[in-house]
């Protein structure tokens, strides 16, 4: 039995080394003659290598690389890669495609930079969770607001996942009111890993206010200048049009002040920006209001997460705040501050009848398709509806103005014929000249 289960277990072992994704391709980094490999071998956001300004930093392998991914300590500056292309998104995780399949490349900064690691792929080598970012949209269907990093997977992640899943045409932004750039950085890097296991692909929104803990709306209100929060976030709404809002509890969870500042802030912006006819968001949902109350379904198997339920997926995220594991709080769907639990707070098409947020709305996509489908049959009914007598007007003008093409081809061929037979008959006349008889007498 012992031998069965040693035999076992090495199988099973070589079963999940064999199932691992393909690893970075082995590379170099050196800034003139120097060398940098702690950049390559380092994996931790804690740690970093700090470059110069003007610093050109070039990435070699014996592989053809297709793709690059850097991970900055600080969100980057702009930088221009292989001296031609400048990358300015500001990514935290950056993702970086080469034009072409090459050994080298460069990254020459504009401004002194701090990178945590960089790894760079051939081809085939991506892993398939490598983070993909890309800006916010101009128009979202769903804009989430979380407080902190790890709210939006603790307290919203399992209302994302259930909308991404199920409503996979629909556009969620996540925006967030604090920053941890001032004590904790490792804080940013993590939200990005967790908003990434939740399906979001849009780069969050951060706010300027500063992580600060609080345990009443007094004293959160202390943390930061709360007439500016209110004006950011009515810039996000009417900036990003959102159809559908999410935020947290109007009593903060667990208490957290800065939560409470937060829905408070959420809730005034949509009150007032109807108010003056400014931006009417359909439907905004309170994470645990009791009014107009709703309790998500989040323990169906869902296909584009491979089987895992909506709450299986907020857990993973959560896991992906390492540093926030201490804490007593966790995701779950029956508990006091259960992630199931929403409240819809304002709506203007209608009560919910059942488990799903997006009741009601239709995509910005799906408009816009049938816009687009409108405009088309509107262009094809008024050509097919057209007075007849203009259409045979203008079929009876372009008659007559065919009829005068031919005439004049016609014209400009005879001509062309009578030239031809006019100079062959005048050198026919030359040939013809008087000349002597053979024999004539003199």
């Amino acid at each position: 039995m012992k031998k069965f289960s040693l035999v076992f277990l090495l199988s099973l072992l070589l079963c999940l080394i064999f199932a691992l994704p393909a690893n970075a391709a082995d590379i170099k980094v050196k800034v003139g003659a120097t060398e940098y490999q702690k950049v390559v071998t380092n994996t931790a956001y804690t740690s970093k290598t700090d470059f110069a300004k003007g610093s050109k930093i070039e990435i070699t392998s014996d592989k053809d690389l297709v793709s690059a991914y850097i991970v900055w300590s600080t969100a980057p500056s702009a930088w221009k890669l292989d001296d031609t292309k400048t990358i300015d998104d500001g990514f935290l995780h950056q993702y970086v495609k080469l034009d072409s399949p090459s050994k080298s490349f460069s990254m020459t900064l504009d401004e002194a930079q701090s990178i945590c690691f960089i790894k760079a792929f051939a081809d085939g080598e991506e892993p398939k969770d490598l983070q993909k970012w890309q800006k916010p949209q101009d128009e979202v269907d769903v804009l989430a607001f979380a407080a902190h990093a790890d709210d939006e997977s603790l307290f919203l992640g399992g209302a994302i996942v259930d909308i991404i899943a199920n409503h996979p045409d629909m556009n969620v932004q996540l925006a967030v009111m604090t920053n941890h750039l001032a004590t904790e950085k490792h804080r940013e890097h993590e939200r990005l890993d967790a908003m990434w296991t939740l399906g979001l692909t849009n780069y969050p929104i951060v706010g300027d206010v500063k992580d600060a803990y609080s345990m009443d709306l007094e004293s959160g209100l202390k943390t930061c200048n709360y007439d500016e929060v209110l004006e950011t976030f009515k810039g996000y709404i009417t900036k990003y049009k959102p159809q559908v809002i999410i935020t947290q509890d109007f009593e903060g969870e667990y208490g957290h002040g800065q939560h409470r500042v937060m829905a408070k802030a959420v809730a005034e912006a949509v009150d007032t920006l109807a108010q003056s006819n400014t931006f009417d968001v359909k439907k905004t949902y309170i994470h645990l209001y009791k009014e107009n109350a709703m309790e998500l379904n989040l323990q169906v198997p869902l296909d584009s997460f491979g089987g895992m339920t909506a709450l299986d997926v907020a857990k993973e995220a959560y896991k992906k705040h390492a540093s926030q594991q201490w804490c007593w709080f966790y995701v779950s769907d029956d508990y006091k501050y259960s992630c199931d639990e929403f409240g819809l707070y304002r709506t203007s098409v209608g009560t919910d009848t059942g488990k799903d947020m997006m009741e009601n709305i239709t995509s910005y996509k799906a408009i816009h398709e049938e816009e687009e489908r409108i405009a088309a049959e509107k262009a094809k009914e008024a050509e097919k509806s057209k007075p007849k007598a203009t259409v045979k007007k203008e079929n009876k003008a372009s008659s007559i103005f065919t009829k005068i093409i031919y005439i004049i081809l016609g014209a400009v061929v005879f001509v062309i014929l009578l030239i031809v037979a006019l100079r062959v008959y005048n050198k026919n006349r030359r040939a013809k000249k008087y000349q002597p008889k053979h024999g004539a007498k003199k």
